[in-house]
């Protein structure tokens, strides 16, 4: 995948020069630090902001067979000037699946983007929403992930929600292990005090971004699911008066400081804005640098947790 240099003259005052740089996670496959979330977008949706960041010069658009939203997406690449090869695509199945229902799924899937391959394919978590399925149901339906990669139909495969046990039982399989483990992460979740081996994230920013070989890769890095005691959306790692005074000493705001304290950490991010505007500054992320201070400020700061969700994909049997 070529990695695009970004420039003023696509309009990118926000990320003018900037280069977004890649991760290699398996042979010949470099994933781009941030890419283009789509969760809860319809297609619609999907399809505006996927145009606007091809425009701007994103590489890396990530959606789900469950997000419903891949023909919007479809309609986004197709109609797009774009080469294959300067963009990156990642989807997920449902887990839980059995050998038969994984196959016809991962078919679906490319047959929903209009794509003879993706860049990347996930089981979305490690049993059904409901959590059935459990071990045998990983290991068959890792089998037709395996399959579906020798057949040339992506290019990587990995998981999301998984935690150590639920890994442990796919890398002791023979043939291709996971290459990513796409889990939240966010300002909120780095303290000490979140140290739980029962959490699916990094257990602190000083430890590889990794677990035995499988790299992390963030969502909801500015905390989407996340709630105030009142019920109402947390946007402190948006707009939250800690984030917005250090990104002040930057010239960023308090979104792009929260993204930065993961993709500082080696953790590659996808943001989800179907504005040009925000977009813009999601991807500015790789010309500046948090100083060590402001990096544990950022670890050590207790809200939002959001910890339910991870010890709820831990408790998956």
């Amino acid at each position: 995948m070529q990695t695009l240099l970004l420039t003023a003259g696509v309009g990118l005052a926000a990320a003018a020069n900037t280069t977004i740089p890649t991760m290699n996670i398996a042979p010949g496959v470099d994933l781009p630090m941030v890419g283009l979330g789509t969760w809860q977008y319809n297609d619609t949706v999907a399809e505006a902001a996927t145009t606007i960041a091809l425009d701007l010069g994103y590489t890396h658009i990530d959606t789900a067979l469950g997000y419903r939203n891949q023909v919007g997406i479809a309609r986004a690449l197709k109609a797009s000037s774009r080469t294959r090869d300067s963009y990156f695509i990642t989807s997920k199945i449902p887990g839980g699946l059995s050998y038969a229902d994984a196959m016809s799924n991962l078919t679906l899937s490319l047959t929903q983007l209009g794509l003879d391959y993706v860049d990347l394919m996930l089981v979305h978590f490690p049993a059904t929403w409901g959590g059935q399925g459990g071990k045998a149901a990983r290991i068959a339906e890792w089998t037709a992930m395996q399959d579906f990669q020798k057949q040339g139909k992506a290019k990587a495969i990995g998981v999301s929600h998984y935690c150590e046990q639920h890994l442990d039982e796919l890398l002791e399989m023979d043939g291709v292990k996971p290459a990513i483990n796409q889990v939240e992460f966010h300002v909120g979740m780095g303290s000490d005090n979140l140290n739980s081996t029962d959490m699916p994230f990094p257990k602190k920013p000083s430890d590889q971004p990794s677990y035995r070989g499988v790299v992390y890769q963030a969502f909801s890095s500015l905390c989407g699911p996340c709630q105030t005691a009142s019920g109402a959306p947390d946007k402190e790692l948006v707009d939250g008066p800690f984030l917005t005074a250090i990104g002040k000493k930057y010239g960023k705001s308090a979104a792009q400081v929260s993204l930065k304290w993961v993709v500082q950490q080696g953790i590659p991010v996808l943001p989800k804005s179907s504005h040009k505007a925000y977009q813009l500054e999601n991807m500015d992320l790789f010309d500046w640098t948090l100083t060590e201070e402001d990096m544990s400020a950022l670890t050590t700061h207790a809200t939002p947790n959001d910890v339910a969700g991870g010890s709820g994909d831990c408790a998956v049997l």
